[in-house]
């Protein structure tokens, strides 16, 4: 969950006389490869920040373009110190995306066989969460992660593709453990039968919807790739309610839906979908209508560049942050993060071309964040066993960056 609710304080300190006058400009505050936030503030009719740029010229490695303005982005090796425990969990098993608590500011995720752990909100070092529950070293991943407010508590939702769960806590403290649908909970009677027939759970991005007091998971890594609401009810979270979806080759508008999150368009709530395989983004209102974004096609869709495949989607501001599986024609040969705004790319990260992150091929989860005025983001990649086998070495690594004005 994107915390950006400084957003409009925080859009008019940094200003440039250019020639069409006085230019405002933030940023804003508080993506299995085999198979291969208050959100509501994240508003695309209220923003300040737009992004103005011809997708020819967003090309530009390791950059983007705001308005009259172009960043890059600076490898801060200083920032997210890691234990050797931690780099070599992550270096052989880290297939995750991260998340930003809404209260502590920390930045938390799941690695494997290493446990849950924490960037402080000053970004300097992760540490492993104090007191928790034996579950999250125990072999789950943070595939999806998602931070969320309930019931005025800091709550952290992880979907594991490694254990077929979401796992809902507090601070290391498991709440709930959603598995598989048992068919029946849904309004949608074909991914309740689905379910009923035992049809395969594999929960790839999850997110709650404020407004609607929800959990949508999406499920790509499997026949049925759905999106699937959980609640809340007599105190227990349950599968319950909206679910929709489906494989293109089945009618439905997905092919690996392996992202989620939440904005508000027009002033109402909804719920994005990364669909990988295709490179596009939906939207949906949290009934599962499609919502037509900034951006999109007539088709209600938002098509990225060709070869792109999304891994997961982090929102702040206007843009889409989303690293990608696999590398573009033009990011020689390695994946990027690439940056989207109203539908369009407006540049790039590769951490790949940085001194010492070399094997970062294959980009994962990327969280954006705001710092005391300045642009993070916290990059995951993951390591492809096949090519490690046959010697191209790439490693699962968390990696810092900050976004500095390109002089």
């Amino acid at each position: 969950m994107r915390v950006n609710t400084s957003f409009s304080v925080f859009c008019t300190r940094i200003t440039r006389v250019a020639s069409i006058g006085l230019l405002a400009v933030c940023f804003v505050g508080a993506v299995d490869a085999h198979e291969g936030h208050d959100h509501g503030s994240h508003d695309h009719s209220a923003s300040q920040l737009t992004a103005k740029v011809d997708p020819a010229d967003a090309a530009m490695s390791s950059k983007f373009q705001i308005g009259e303005i172009t960043y890059r982005w600076e490898h801060r090796d200083d920032l997210g110190k890691q234990s050797d425990e931690m780099i070599a969990a992550a270096k052989g098993g880290l297939h995750n995306n991260a998340d930003q608590d809404l209260k502590s500011d920390e930045i938390v995720t799941v690695v494997s066989g290493f446990g849950l752990v924490a960037l402080d909100a000053e970004l300097k070092a992760w540490k492993r969460v104090e007191n928790q529950d034996p579950k999250f070293a125990a072999g789950m991943n943070a595939h999806g992660a998602d931070c969320f407010l309930f019931n005025d508590e800091s709550l952290w939702a992880f979907s594991s593709t490694n254990t077929s769960e979401v796992v809902i806590s507090k601070r290391g403290e498991v709440l709930a453990v959603l598995t598989s649908p048992k068919g029946g909970e849904f309004d949608d009677e074909r991914i309740n039968q689905y379910y009923a027939d035992g049809g395969k759970f594999a929960p790839c991005d999850v997110v709650f919807a404020p407004e609607a007091q929800s959990l949508i998971v999406v499920t790509g890594y499997a026949p049925g790739d759905y999106a699937l609401t959980a609640k809340p009810v007599d105190g227990t979270w349950k599968w319950t309610g909206a679910a929709w979806g489906g494989k293109t080759n089945q009618g439905g508008p997905f092919a690996t839906a392996h992202g989620v999150e939440v904005s508000r368009v027009n002033g109402a709530e909804v719920v994005e979908v990364a669909s990988r395989a295709h490179g596009r983004v939906y939207g949906f209102n949290t009934y599962g209508e499609m919502i037509r974004m900034p951006g999109a096609s007539k088709e209600n869709f938002i098509q990225l560049p060709p070869r792109s495949n999304p891994c997961n989607l982090s929102l702040l501001g206007d843009q889409m942050y989303l690293p990608l599986l696999n590398p573009l024609a033009d990011s020689n040969g390695v994946a990027p993060v690439l940056i989207v705004s109203e539908g369009k790319p407006v540049g790039r990260l590769v951490p790949a071309e940085y001194e010492g992150l070399q094997y970062m091929h294959h980009m994962h989860g990327f969280c954006a964040v705001e710092r005391d005025g300045k642009l993070f983001g916290i990059a995951l990649s993951w390591p492809n066993g096949g090519e490690n086998q046959k010697g191209k070495r790439n490693d699962g690594q968390i990696a810092i960056f900050e976004a500095v004005v390109d002089r």
